[in-house]
C-alpha cells in the first residue's frame, strides 16, 4: 500500500484510539529501541524522553520518506524484519505496531527480533489477530485472500501471540481488545 493512502486509511482509525494504542505501547521504553514496520513513522512522535535512541526499518522507501518528518534523530533504514541488518544483542527494546500480519515469514523475523534484542530485553507488539470468535475467525478465513491482494499482504487471520510464544519469547502480558481482534504482546527476550 502507498504511503498517502496508508496515511489516509490510518487518519481515522487514529482518531478512535490508534494513536492512544501507539502511545501506549511505547510508554516507559527506555535505552536503544528498534522499531520493526515503522511505514510512515506514526508511533514515532510517541516515544519517551527516556529512549536514548530510535531506530526505524522498513521495507519500503517511501514510506520511510514521510517517517522522516514526524521525529527528529531517528535514524531510518529500508530493511526486511525477515533479516535485520544488525549485530546480535543490538537493542533494549523492539517494537511493531500492525506488522506482523503482512511478513511473508513471520517466525523468521521474530528470530530476528529475538537475535538483535540484548538479554532481558523487551518485544512489544499492537497487531489485529485471528479472532477467539469462531464466526468472526471463520469470516477472518474467507475474507484473507481477497485481503491480502487489497492490501499487499494483511493477513486478517494470523496468530501473532502463538507465533511469539513459539519464538521462544517469555510472555509479559497479553491484552486482548475489540472482541479480540486486536492485541498488545509484550515479551521478553530469556
Amino acid at each position: 500500500m502507498k504511503a498517502l493512502a496508508y496515511d489516509a486509511l490510518m487518519a481515522p482509525l487514529g482518531w478512535v484510539g490508534l494513536n492512544a494504542a501507539r502511545r501506549q505501547l511505547v510508554e516507559g521504553l527506555s535505552g536503544k529501541v528498534l522499531e520493526v514496520g515503522a511505514g510512515t513513522g506514526l508511533a514515532l512522535p510517541g516515544y519517551p524522553d527516556s529512549v536514548t535512541s530510535v531506530t526505524a526499518v522498513d521495507v519500503d522507501l517511501g514510506a520511510l520518506v514521510r517517517a522522516r518528518a514526524r521525529r527528529s534523530g531517528v535514524a531510518l533504514l529500508q530493511a526486511d524484519a525477515q533479516a535485520l541488518p544488525f549485530t546480535d544483542g543490538s537493542f533494549d527494546a523492539v517494537v511493531s505496531s500492525l506488522v506482523f500480519c503482512c511478513v511473508d515469514a513471520p517466525g523468521t523475523a521474530l528470530s530476528e527480533v529475538m537475535r538483535v534484542l540484548k538479554p532481558g530485553g523487551e518485544l512489544r507488539l499492537l497487531e489485529h489477530v485471528r479472532a477467539p470468535n469462531l464466526a468472526v475467525a471463520t469470516a477472518q478465513d474467507l475474507l484473507t485472500p481477497a485481503w491480502r491482494k487489497l492490501t499487499g499482504g494483511c493477513r486478517l487471520n494470523r496468530d501473532t501471540f502463538r507465533l511469539v510464544e513459539t519464538t521462544g519469547f517469555h510472555i509479559l502480558r497479553r491484552e486482548q481488545r475489540l472482541g479480540g481482534v486486536g492485541e498488545f504482546i509484550f515479551a521478553r527476550r530469556p
